[in-house]
This record gives C-alpha cells, structure tokens and sequence, in this order.
C-alpha cells in the first residue's frame, strides 16, 4: 500500500485539524521504525504500486510545525513537504477573515521561518495565497491564487514549488486544469490510499487526525487499517454530500 499522510497541526486543541504532541511523537516513532518505506511526496508516486511506502505532508504552515512536528521528523530523517498559505505567511488561519467554527486560531510561519526550513530539508508546496475554495473563483482570481502562489514562496525562499494542495480540498473540472498549468502534483482530501490509475493532479492523501489513537497508525496495511479507513472515508463522503445537497437547497 502507497499512501500520503497528511497533517495540518500539533496542538492540544483535539479539533479537526489537530493531533496533540504526544500522538504525533509515536506516529514519528512508528515511521521511523523501518515497518513501512518513508519517502518524498514526488518519490512515492515513483514507486511499484505494490510498495509498502508512505509521504508526509502537512498544511498551512503553523508555527507548531516548526517548533514541534519538524525537529522530531528531522532527527528521525523523515522527509516531509509542507504546504504553504502564501499572502498570509507570519498571520493567523483566520481564511476569509474568520476563524472556522471548532477549530483553534493560531500563528502560520513567516517567510524567515519558512526559508530557514526549506535550507533545513522541508519541501515547501503551494497551498493558494489566501485558502479560499477556488471553485467559487473566476479565472483571474484562480489564477493569481494558484501561480501568485508559487510566485511568491519562491521570491521569498528562492525555490518554486512544484507540489500543491487544494484548499478544503476541493477543485473541479475548471481548477483541476488550472492546477496543472502550474504543478506538478497536486492533493486533494480524498480519504484513501493511492492507486496505479490516480491523476496526479487529485491524489488522495490519509487524514492523520483519524489514526491519531494509539495502535491505529501502528496497523499500517493490516486488514483492519484498511477496514478503518473505509469506514472513515464512507462517513466523510456521506457529510460532504449531506452538506453540499443542503447548501444547495
């Protein structure tokens, strides 16, 4: 099984978007143990599909990444790309001026941070410049948020990135292939593992705030890991197609 895993922050807060310092320790712990193949996020989908291999990602940029979740995968040399809100590096997660409901405010890395990381090892990806759902955008605007975007991580760390994650985790037909006029690869917030047959520009990534308990991370390709994962993935789909009909109505 090939997968990517995904994180967005380490904190205390047990929101949606977050894993307490004490999971992400023994998730760090069973990466590095040898059981499962680590690799970079583009060497992953390189690999024989019937590889045992998992990348690392995380999302937004918060400053817990740099002073908690990176020193523990650094010193474990397990490599990770993190993916970047560019016009809104050194603020808040505050996306739209607001916090989300259930989920904690907190402060993104500046750019100083930021290039000091990516001298240090880190992948910077492109996560747009200011989080929006870019379906909701017209082309000018999907424009400047997916190649602004890239634009400015590199003017302010010297490398462009060539991976992206999709804010929300939602595209279209229209922003898939405005994606790739700028990336490479691209992540969705499809819940499973990768197949052969997956674009690159909507790979599905595994939510780590669901295998935050102790033991379930640890199951990695077992029988009951994947059990787990479907279930996980089926409950999602049915919220986010109750969501999208009553949104619509």
């Amino acid at each position: 099984m090939r997968a990517i895993l995904t994180y967005h922050s380490v904190d205390a807060s047990g929101s949606p978007i977050s894993i307490d310092e004490a999971a992400f320790r023994r998730h760090a712990a069973f990466l590095a143990s040898g059981n499962v193949q680590v690799v970079a996020l583009e060497e992953l989908l390189r690999l024989d599909a019937r590889a045992s291999a998992v990348a690392i990602t995380f999302d937004d940029g918060f400053v817990n990444f740099g002073d908690t979740a990176w020193p523990l995968l650094r010193d474990r040399g397990i490599p990770v790309t993190l993916f970047v809100v560019s016009a809104r590096a050194g603020g808040t997660n505050d996306w739209g001026g607001r916090a989300a409901a259930g989920i904690l405010g907190l402060p993104l890395l500046g750019w100083d941070r930021l290039a000091r990381l990516a001298e240090d090892g880190v992948t910077l990806g492109a996560h747009s410049r200011t989080h929006p759902d870019l379906r909701d955008l017209d082309d000018r605007a999907l424009a400047d948020e997916l190649d602004g975007s890239a634009v400015e991580v590199a003017a302010r760390t010297g490398t462009r990135p060539a991976t992206f994650a999709y804010p929300y985790g939602r595209l279209n037909p229209r922003v898939r292939a405005a994606a790739g006029r700028v990336y490479r690869l691209a992540c969705t917030t499809e819940l499973r593992s990768l197949a052969a047959s997956d674009d690159p520009l909507q790979l599905p990534r595994l939510d780590a705030f669901y295998l935050r308990a102790p033991g379930h991370l640890e199951a990695w390709g077992t029988p009951a890991f994947t059990r787990r994962l479907r279930l996980r993935s089926l409950a999602r789909t049915v919220r986010e197609r109750t969501r999208d009909w009553f949104g619509a109505v």
